[in-house]
């Protein structure tokens, strides 16, 4: 038979092979699919295994009513390093060119941890489908300077107590956790975490399952939430970036939050956004990088909270700036970092959109007695 005659039936049966390969690895890695609400790993879940979880996951609900859900939690079953890999390439694309002085950045255990995470929303006993959740807001406490050199215990558990928001949405919170390897004399302290660690980071991300059947447009209910907001303080830019088409995937790459919205026109389309749009943790991390290099000296415990306000198409052009909280007694950080940092409101930045007219997203920084209180009560 002539070679031309072959090729097609061969490429038709190297395709049913692949397909046929294909269908076995992901039945295997479903059966090897945790289960239950309290799942310890031995290790840090697969990214292929996620995924292939997260598509099985897509039958769920996309919402649903607020209600208490049980408990998940997440854990790793011993102490790990951090990835020198993994952090080198975290500092360089967040702007850390100066590096940390042998700390980790605050943001930087969520790019460790969020696989955790991500295994919390996949398992069977999530409500809802991942692929209905856009987060809403963060907030990072750290209780000490965490050396890079340090290994900690990861844990992430799913607030069963759920929110119903006046757009007809779910929000719901997930607390990600690191914890310092217990002493090996002395006793544990008070406090203590599992097997008498010690929380020296906690980071809680506030997600929202949006209602695709919530009314679309119309007037805002009537009432305080209807009032036009006081026009922010003037910001002070201290930095501008540019962002490639490529930053989704390179920060996905890192974090393993691998979701279609991050990375390709093609992918991000298919959830209507016609480019893809930037991880809001990895902005949220980049303004603590230029915040720094324009003065901020953090001091711990301290408290970082963010909260998104809309998408960024990549590529795109953005402004770091300080900018006042919008609270009574706030101090402008531009004019003393240090000062704002210590006072109840803390140092209030924002990022802001290549007109410098939206914010896309506004935070503080703060290291006084009262946020740390709070942040460790597990308030978002």
């Amino acid at each position: 038979m002539p070679l031309l005659e072959l090729l097609p039936s061969y490429f038709g049966g190297w395709r049913a092979w692949a397909t046929a390969l294909a269908v076995v690895v992901l039945s295997l890695l479903l059966l090897r699919r945790p289960r239950g609400t309290a799942v310890v790993l031995a290790t840090w879940p697969n990214l292929l295994g996620l995924y292939a979880q997260a598509i099985l996951s897509a039958s769920k609900p996309k919402t649903g009513k607020a209600k208490p859900s049980k408990a998940i939690q997440v854990s790793l079953a011993r102490p790990v390093h951090f990835s020198p890999a993994r952090l080198r390439g975290y500092l360089g694309l967040a702007g850390f060119a100066d590096g940390t002085a042998g700390a980790v950045p605050l943001l930087y255990p969520v790019v460790e941890g969020f696989r955790l995470a991500i295994q919390c929303m996949v398992l069977p006993a999530f409500p809802f489908s991942v692929l209905g959740s856009v987060l809403g807001r963060a907030r990072v406490l750290a209780l000490r300077r965490v050396g890079a050199e340090e290994r900690l215990l990861y844990s992430c558990r799913v607030d069963p107590a759920f929110r119903a928001t006046a757009k007809g949405d779910t929000e719901l919170d997930l607390v990600l956790e690191a914890h310092a390897a217990a002493p090996s004399a002395g006793g544990a302290p008070p406090g203590a975490g599992p097997g008498g660690s010690t929380l020296v980071w906690r980071c809680i991300f506030t997600n929202i399952i949006i209602n695709p059947k919530r009314p679309r447009g119309g007037k805002e209910p009537a009432g305080p939430s209807a009032a036009a907001p006081a026009a922010p303080a003037s910001p002070k830019v201290v930095a501008t970036w540019q962002l490639g088409m490529d930053t989704g995937r390179r920060y996905g790459l890192l974090n393993g939050d691998l979701n279609p919205i991050h990375l390709y026109p093609a992918t991000s389309a298919l959830f209507g956004f016609k480019r893809p749009i930037a991880h809001a943790l990895y902005l949220t991390g980049r303004a603590e990088a230029s915040l720094r290099s324009a003065g901020l000296e953090l001091r711990y415990p301290c408290v970082l909270s963010a909260e998104f306000k809309r998408p960024t198409l990549l590529p795109a052009r953005l402004h770091c700036a300080w900018q006042a909280v919008d609270a009574p007694g706030a101090l402008d950080p531009a004019a003393d970092p240090a000062a704002a940092l210590a006072s109840p409101a803390g140092a209030g930045f924002a990022v802001l959109t290549e007109d410098l007219a939206k914010p896309v997203l506004v935070g503080a920084v703060c290291c006084h007695a009262d946020a740390v209180r709070e942040a460790l009560a597990g308030k978002a």
